[in-house]
Formats: structure tokens, sequence, C-alpha cells
């Protein structure tokens, strides 16, 4: 995911999340199916899961509202980190032929110096 595409995705949870309530305190009409959307194109899940205290295994059911905004925040998170992962290496490589060129400089100088 690129970073204008985060940025949208980004805009685009914070405007379901700021859609006004129901009179009766309820989210808006819609608001799970449009964060489900929005976790299907981020890669986020649409499922939950906790332990099940009598048997002590998973179960996994369908993600509540605010679950839904955790998962979908983590993503948006996660590709963001691999975004920037991505942008410090490209700068690592300018920053080291820099640094090289930098290096023949000083050397150069020091020569021109010396003589």
């Amino acid at each position: 995911m690129t970073h204008r595409e985060t940025e949208e995705h980004r805009k685009k949870l914070a405007e379901i999340i700021n859609s006004p309530s129901e009179p009766d305190g309820n989210p808006a009409k819609g608001t799970k199916h449009d964060l489900r959307e929005l976790a299907r194109k981020v890669g986020a899940s649409t499922r939950a899961m906790y332990v099940n205290p009598a048997s002590a295994k998973p179960v996994g059911y369908d993600a509540s509202i605010s679950d839904l905004i955790d998962n979908i925040h983590q993503a948006l998170q996660t590709a963001t980190m691999i975004d920037m992962c991505k942008t410090a290496s490209r700068n690592y490589v300018i920053a080291l032929i820099a640094t090289i060129i930098a290096l023949g400089s000083s050397v150069a100088l020091w020569i021109a110096v010396c003589k």
C-alpha cells in the first residue's frame, strides 16, 4: 500500500468514526458495514477471538465496531511502518553515496593543502 492510499484509508476511517450517531446514542446505520468494507480494503481482520473459559479453546466471532476500528488502525500502522522502512532504505543508499563523495572531496582537499 502506498503512502497516498494509506492516507486515503485513514481519512475514510476518520469519516466513518465521526459520522453522526443515531438519536438513541447508537452508531449511525451502516457504520459496521462501512468498517467491514474498509477492513477488507486495508487487509485487516473482520473477525475477533476470545478464549472460552469453560473449554480453554479460542473461539472466533464477527468483530464488533470497536474491534473493527482497532484492526483497521493496526493494519494502517503496519502499512505506514513498511512504507517508512522502504523510505529509510532508499535514503540509506543516498546517504552512503553522499558520504563517499564527501570523503573523496576531503581527501582531495587534504592533498591540495599538503602540496
